[in-house]
């Protein structure tokens, strides 16, 4: 905060302070003011009233005192005029109604030992006055009473604190106007008499920081600040002559040193020349001794370092599959390619599980083969036997240690310390040998390789222990039905082979997989009766079948891992066209794995009998299908589908169970 600011701040506050202490005192005299100005009111109303009464009752008209009261409570600012009874009911009052009541506002002990009090309740002023018992009274009332009567008069005090308000509002307006005009000319004040000289004082001591030693301050006052200023002026004066001499002297000074450095420094550096030439020639014998080798490590450095990127990369890849063949198929591929070998083979034979042999070769690819062939027979007995990494050299012959004139190499493959196949290599693409370094990284690789199929043997057993259970549960509500006995496992097997047709991935095969297992589960909810009737159904039963996706996505709701299913069963039965239920979504808002559902569940539904029809021949069924691609189906989806049985034939009908009907069975 600067200075000036500071300054003003302090007179503000001590002026609000100041202003706002008196505007409080004037405020409160005032309103004690205005208070007493308004009890006097009301007492005068009080005896001005109780006079009337009195002179009333001395002329015997008793009956004007109604009268009085109406007429003087006539005053908008008077809100209660009435007479009580020592007791406080109400005996007069402008409101005839009031008579016999007990006023809500008196208060016996506040006339205790007088005749007359007021006090202040809410917003009005109530008045009290004893009217006493005299002989001018006698006549109408009793002469052994003290007390006739007691005034109670009420007066508003609103007006009066409108008042003080308004004299409040008017005084804090004042003050503010006060502080603003008198903060404002103090500003103008010491910006111009105090800030401004001080700005330029700052000003000139930054052009002196800078190095400016001709700054000088502009002093247009006599006051302490301008001799501030002019002390100022004197004192760079003073510095800037001391600085000059300063600097003269410096500049000879080192002059002098360097000249003496410089002559120290080269008859020292001669010396050291000298010294060093003697040793940068031993130097550049030494290097160009160590430039061959160091080319030469740097070279095994970076075959390594390939060859460790290959195994990562490796096994980054088969940590992301999990079909056996397809992992068996890759570690041999990848093996002779990061060794390149000319071929191939590895042979699995796990007990329990068939035989699997695959053949790699350069430019040809992966085969798979019944057995292994008769040049690797011996080979791979004898890597059962010693269970350990082998060589074989040109002449045919094996060895454990020498490489140096191997041929191919092969490797054991190890499961839980039981050795399940083998793993060779041979022929390098340049001619050249296989060495120890590649045998060895044929062990990492074939090591790698054992994980893979052990995950993916393991992610077989738990797939088909869970589809088996799935299809349990699936077959004990399909038991009762004879005409959709086996259903879910038909759809099941032709999602699975149409999906396998276009390419879809194997996580999104799985998923698809389960969905058409358990496609119908929401059938659970359904009347066993309409799903087995035989004529037609009612609108209101059609609507009732239309349900079961929903109910199906609702009985896998709970099941977090079936997310990417529970949509796949809710969309079977949408329509391509958008026709479909249960929210009528259309073409590519429906998910791929539900088009291909419905194509699989409705060819299964066509070439089986049902309660309400026979089954349809096969080529009607083909022709159906066509008929309803873009309506019903995705017309990708139908011609995969009708591709797909052109290639396999009917054979694949069969193994999935299918008894075929054509036209001229029919």
């Amino acid at each position: 905060m600067i200075l000036k600011t500071k300054i003003i701040t302090v007179i503000i506050l001590v002026l609000l302070l100041v202003v706002g202490a008196s505007t409080a005192v004037v405020l409160k005299l005032q309103e004690n003011r205005f208070m007493e100005h308004a009890l006097h009111e009301a007492r005068l109303i009080n005896n001005l009233f109780v006079q009337s009464i009195k002179d009333s009752m001395q002329e015997g008209r008793t009956e004007d005192v109604q009268k009085i009261i109406s007429n003087i409570s006539d005053n908008t600012e008077i809100t209660t005029l009435r007479i009580l009874s020592a007791d406080g009911e109400i005996l007069k009052s402008r409101d005839p109604d009031e008579f016999g009541s007990r006023s809500l506002l008196f208060v016996r002990s506040a006339l205790s030992g007088t005749d007359s009090a007021s006090f202040v309740k809410d917003d009005q002023i109530i008045s009290y006055r004893i009217i006493r018992n005299e002989p001018q009274c006698y006549g109408c009332h009793d002469s052994r009473l003290d007390i006739n009567g007691i005034v109670e008069v009420g007066l508003s005090i609103k007006r009066h604190k409108q008042d003080v308000a308004a004299i409040r509002r008017f005084l804090i307006f004042s003050g503010a106007f006060t502080v603003v005009i008198i903060a404002l000319i103090l500003s103008v004040l010491f910006t111009s008499r105090v800030i401004k000289p001080l700005n330029r004082l700052v000003h000139t001591i930054r052009e002196v920081e800078r190095g400016d030693w001709d700054a000088r301050v502009s002093v247009d006052s006599d006051d302490e600040i301008g001799v501030i200023g002019t002390s100022f002026n004197k004192m760079l004066a003073e510095i800037k002559s001391l600085y000059d001499k300063n600097i003269r002297k410096e500049r000879e000074i080192s002059r002098i040193k360097s000249e003496l450095d410089n002559k120290r420094r080269l008859e020292h550096l001669n010396s050291q020349l000298e010294f060093k030439i003697r040793e940068l020639e031993a130097a550049n014998r030494s290097i160009i001794t160590l430039s061959g080798e160091v080319r030469e490590k740097n070279k095994q450095l970076g075959t390594m370092v390939e060859r460790l990127k290959m195994i990562n990369e490796v096994g980054r890849v088969l940590s992301s599959v999990i079909q056996k063949d397809e992992i068996v198929r890759l570690i041999i591929k990848t093996s002779a390619e990061v060794l390149n070998a000319r071929q191939g083979i590895i042979h699995i034979d796990s007990s329990g599980r068939s035989a699997l042999t695959l053949h790699y070769r350069q430019g040809v690819g992966v085969e798979k083969l019944s057995d292994l062939s008769l040049e690797f027979k011996d080979s791979y007995a004898r890597l059962l036997k010693d269970g350990k990494p082998m060589v074989i050299r040109r002449e045919g012959g094996t060895s454990s240690k020498n490489a140096v004139a191997a041929k191919a190499i092969g490797v054991p493959l190890r499961m839980k310390g039981e050795i399940v196949g083998a793993m060779l290599v041979e022929e390098k693409m340049d001619g050249s040998p296989f060495t120890d370094d590649e045998i060895e990284l044929l062990s990492t690789l074939s090591r790698q390789a054992m994980v893979a199929i052990e995950n993916a043997w393991l992610y077989e057993r738990l797939k088909f222990n869970y589809l088996s259970t799935i299809q349990s549960l699936v077959n004990a509500l399909e038991a009762s039905d004879p005409y959709t006995k086996g259903h879910s496992e038909r759809v099941r097997y032709l999602s699975v082979q149409i999906a396998d047709y276009i390419g879809l991935e194997q996580k999104e095969i799985d998923a698809l997989e389960h969905a058409a297992i358990l496609h119908d589960i929401g059938k659970i909810g359904i009347d066993s009766s309409l799903l087995n009737k035989e004529g037609e159904l009612t609108k209101d039963e059609l609507q009732q079948i239309k349900t079961h996706p929903v109910i199906g996505e609702e009985i896998l709701g709970p099941i977090e891992t079936l997310s990417g299913v529970r949509t796949t069963v809710l969309q079977h039965h949408e329509r391509y066209d958008g026709y479909g239920y249960p929210f009528g979504l259309m073409g590519e808002e429906i998910s791929l794995k539900a088009r291909i559902l419905a194509v699989a569940d409705t060819f299964d539904a066509m070439i089986t009998n049902r309660p309400y029809r026979e089954a349809m021949t096969f080529d009607r069924v083909i022709d159906e299908l066509k008929r309803e691609a873009g309506a019903q189906f995705d017309p990708y989806i139908v011609d995969a589908f009708v591709n797909l049985l052109n290639e396999r034939g009917r054979e694949l009908l069969s193994e999935v169970g299918y008894s075929i009907k054509t036209e001229a069975t029919n």
